[in-house]
């Protein structure tokens, strides 16, 4: 795991490490935030920057609590299903969290171009489309994550977890390739919207895709309940 471990420890130091260089090119004042067409609607610090950084380092931290919940399970049960079970978990965790940290690192690339940009003048709207940044990194995200949820083990933290999915191990692995399955394809159907329609509209449908997603998974896991209970 200690390759692992650097390997998300790069992933999210980086942004922050990013941004303190780029910042010492920028004025004192930069876009701080845009409104929903993307034009400024307020000038702030160039130290707000490390806002999305410092969240980046929050959400890896809390991933790193559960991902040393399940090595220490592993340690100390005797039950050779349980102690793979937990290994397995801990290695999901960490694609979890290195996929966030990835889709949010790239954010916030995108943003420090823009607000450079925008603080030479040359712009008085975002220099990107942020939405449709945003979702294409989501789309991605769901692709990779809907490849390896079919892998983990019956755990409370990730995967398909409904009360029917998590009845037994067949309904756990049915639902979970399923959602997966799923997952993967909202992943596809979010970054093509996102690249047609584009701008806020293209967050909402995406926010769609991922509730009909909900709705089908649970709808599955009640089926896998029902035949294999």
């Amino acid at each position: 795991m200690k390759m692992k471990n650097k390997v998300l420890t790069v992933l999210t130091v980086l942004p922050l490490i990013t941004t303190a260089i780029v910042l010492r090119f920028m004025p004192d004042k930069i876009p701080a935030h845009y409104d929903a067409a993307g034009n400024i609607d307020r000038w702030g610090s160039k130290y707000e920057s490390f806002v999305l950084p410092g969240i980046i380092v929050i959400m890896t931290l809390f991933w790193l609590c559960f991902i040393k919940y399940f090595e220490n399970k592993q340690k100390k049960s005797t039950n050779d299903k349980e102690v793979k079970e937990s290994e397995n978990n801990a290695k999901m965790l960490y694609y979890v969290a290195d996929s966030m940290a990835i889709m949010f690192g790239v954010m916030q690339y995108f943003i420090l171009y823009s607000a450079f940009v925008a603080s030479k003048g040359e712009f008085t709207a975002s220099a990107v489309d942020f939405s449709v940044v945003t979702n294409v990194c989501m789309g991605i995200m769901f692709i990779v994550l809907g490849n390896i949820l079919p892998k983990a083990k019956k755990n409370s933290i990730v995967g398909v977890r409904t009360v029917w999915s998590m009845h037994n191990d067949r309904t756990w692995a049915t639902s979970n390739r399923m959602g997966g399955v799923l997952l993967m394809l909202s992943g596809v159907l979010t970054i093509l919207e996102s690249l047609i329609i584009g701008g806020i509209l293209s967050t909402f449908v995406m926010l769609g895709i991922l509730v009909l997603d909900t709705i089908l998974s649970m709808v599955y896991s009640y089926k896998m309940y029902q035949k294999y209970r």
